[in-house]
C-alpha cells in the first residue's frame, strides 16, 4: 500500500514533468480523478462533467463527450509519460477503461519479469542483440520507406501548417460542425397532415415562435430531425483526410445542437451555409465582417478605416452561379482556435474547404499572405467569390484578406 507521501511526490512528479506541465487543463483533471478515487467518490461520467468540466444538470452523455475524450487523451499522455520521464517509476497511476478511478499500481520488480530477462540476455549477448538491433533497423526502415511511398498517394500536411496547426498538434478535441437548416413542423390543410418545412426566413427556435405568433398557428413545432445541405456534407471528406491522416479523431455534432458553454472546449471547424451558423455567428463579432440573410450581403470595415465595402450576391441557381465564402480563423476564448467556412449557396464553401486542405495550395496562400500583409498570421479573415455552374466550380478570387489580431 502506497503512503501518502509517497503518492503526493509521484502526482508532483507527474504534473511537473514535460508531458503535463503545458497542459494544465490534463493535470487538472488528473489530480480531480486522484482525489476523488481517494475519497471513494462513484466516478461517473455525469458527475465529471458537472463536477470538473462545469456542465450543467441537462448534460447528456450520449450528445457531448467530452469525459470521454479528454479520459482517452489523458491515458494517452500517462502511456507517453511512462514510456520517456517515467519508464523508471516503481509506482504508476492505471486509469482502466470503460472506468474513471484512478489505480496506483506497483511495478513487479521480480527475476522473471521480462524486462530483467531482457536486461541479462543484454549483458551475456551484447554482440548478438546488436546484430538482431541491425537486422530489425534495416528491415524497419525499409518497411517505412514503403510505408512513406504509398502514403504519399493520400492526402498528408505537414503538422505545422500555418493554417491548421492548432487542429494537427490540438490537445483539446477537434469538433467539425456542419450546419444544419432549421426545420419545423406545421399543419398543411391542403394535404391535411403535418409537413416538415424550410422556410430561409425561419432560423431560429425565436424566430419560429415569432412565425407561430403571427399566423396564430398552434401546430408548428420544431422538427427533431436534423437537414444537412450539400454544401455542409461535401465539405467533410477534405477536413477528415488531413485530421486522419495525423491519427486526430474528431467529433462531429451539428451546429444547432452548439452551445455557448461548447465554444472553448474544442477547437472547432465549421462547415456550411452561413444560415447554419446559430450559436457561432456571435464569434463573427471578432472579425470586421459582418453579413445579411435576405438579401445575400457582406460588409467589411477595415479596421483602419471608416469606410466600409460592401459585396452581394444573387440566389441560387441551377445554371451559371456566383457565391460568397467567408474564411475565419479566430482566437476561441479559452486558448482554442475557431474556423469558419461558410457559403451562402451550395458551391461555394465544399470549393473552398477543397482549397484549403490541398497541400499544394498552401505555398499559393502563403505568398499572397505575405504578399498583402508581410507575413503569414495566425488568425486572419477571407472573403472569397466562387464562380460555377450549379455546384461545380471553375473559378475563385480573394475580395479580402486581413489579419486578426489576438488581442
Amino acid at each position: 500500500m502506497i503512503n501518502e507521501s509517497t503518492r503526493q511526490k509521484l502526482i508532483e512528479k507527474i504534473l511537473n514533468s514535460q508531458e503535463f506541465a503545458s497542459s494544465s487543463i490534463y493535470g487538472n483533471y488528473l489530480s480531480y480523478l486522484i482525489k476523488s478515487s481517494i475519497e471513494n467518490k462513484s466516478l461517473k461520467e455525469t458527475t465529471i462533467a458537472i463536477e470538473f468540466f462545469e456542465k450543467d444538470s441537462k448534460f447528456n452523455p450520449a450528445e457531448d463527450t467530452i469525459v470521454r475524450s479528454h479520459t482517452y487523451k489523458l491515458r494517452k499522455k500517462l502511456e507517453r509519460y511512462y514510456f520517456t520521464e517515467g519508464k523508471d517509476e516503481k509506482y504508476r497511476i492505471r486509469i482502466p477503461k470503460g472506468h474513471y478511478r484512478v489505480n496506483i499500481v506497483q511495478v513487479s520488480d521480480k527475476l522473471y519479469q521480462p524486462t530483467n530477462i531482457l536486461k541479462w540476455i543484454t549483458k551475456q549477448y551484447q554482440l548478438a542483440i546488436i546484430f538482431f538491433l541491425i537486422i530489425a533497423l534495416f528491415l524497419f526502415w525499409f518497411s517505412n520507406q514503403s510505408l512513406q511511398n504509398q502514403l504519399g498517394n493520400y492526402q498528408i500536411i505537414d503538422k505545422d501548417n500555418f493554417i491548421w496547426k492548432e487542429y494537427l498538434q490540438s490537445e483539446l478535441p477537434v469538433l467539425i460542425v456542419p450546419g444544419d437548416h432549421f426545420m419545423f413542423n406545421a399543419y398543411i390543410k391542403k394535404y391535411n397532415r403535418n409537413m416538415a418545412i424550410r422556410d430561409f426566413k425561419t432560423n431560429s427556435l425565436k424566430e419560429m415562435e415569432a412565425l407561430k405568433i403571427k399566423t396564430s398557428d398552434p401546430s408548428i413545432t420544431p422538427e427533431p430531425e436534423s437537414y444537412f445541405p450539400y454544401h455542409s456534407i461535401w465539405s467533410l471528406p477534405s477536413l477528415f483526410s488531413i485530421l486522419y491522416s495525423v491519427n486526430q479523431n474528431p467529433i462531429l455534432r451539428s451546429s444547432s445542437s452548439i452551445n455557448p458553454q461548447m465554444l472553448d472546449e474544442y477547437n472547432i471547424i465549421f462547415v456550411g451555409s452561413i444560415k447554419t451558423l446559430y450559436t457561432l455567428k456571435h464569434t463573427i463579432e471578432k472579425s470586421h465582417f459582418k453579413f445579411g440573410i435576405s438579401p445575400h450581403k457582406v460588409t467589411f470595415t477595415p479596421p483602419d478605416s471608416g469606410d466600409v465595402l460592401e459585396f452581394s450576391t444573387p440566389t441560387h441557381s441551377t445554371g451559371p452561379n456566383e457565391d460568397l465564402v467567408l474564411v475565419l480563423k479566430l482566437p476561441g476564448p479559452k486558448d482554442n482556435s475557431i474556423m469558419i467556412i461558410a457559403s451562402y449557396h451550395s458551391l461555394g464553401a465544399p470549393e473552398i474547404v477543397n482549397y484549403f486542405t490541398k497541400k499544394e495550395t498552401h505555398s499559393e496562400l502563403k505568398d499572397i499572405f505575405n504578399e498583402r500583409i508581410g507575413r503569414t498570421p495566425q488568425y486572419f479573415e477571407i472573403l472569397f467569390k466562387v464562380v460555377g455552374i450549379d455546384k461545380t466550380a471553375y473559378s475563385r478570387d480573394i475580395l479580402v484578406l486581413n489579419e486578426i489580431k489576438e488581442n
